[in-house]
């Protein structure tokens, strides 16, 4: 009884080619070859989704520190008007009058 298989998708050979070229390289050359493809194999599939800047090699800072910025206004904003919500409901129950209001006259 015979059978055929269908090839396999990857193919042996490509498996085989990947030992047969690193198979006597130190593994310093095998890890800078490997980060060297993924580098480019990421960024060649990848590289459409990221945020196209010219900052140098910081640049990807850049949208950290604006965002970073942008929550302490924010927050810093909100935290001020609770304050002041605060004040002004504390002066109603002790009846002082409130926040920026005139001293009473004695």
């Amino acid at each position: 009884m015979s059978m055929s298989l269908p090839p396999h998708p990857v193919g042996v050979k490509f498996w085989t080619s990947l030992w047969r070229e690193n198979k006597d390289l130190p593994y310093s050359q095998i890890h800078t070859k490997f980060q060297n493809w993924y580098g480019h194999a990421f960024h060649r599939n990848f590289g459409r989704y990221f945020y196209a800047h010219r900052a140098g090699p910081l640049g990807i800072t850049a949208p950290l520190v604006v965002f970073a910025f942008g929550f302490k206004v924010a927050t810093m904003y909100y935290g001020t008007l609770r304050d002041l919500g605060a004040a002004m409901e504390s002066a109603q129950a002790y009846g002082t009058g409130g926040y920026k209001t005139n001293p009473t006259p004695k």
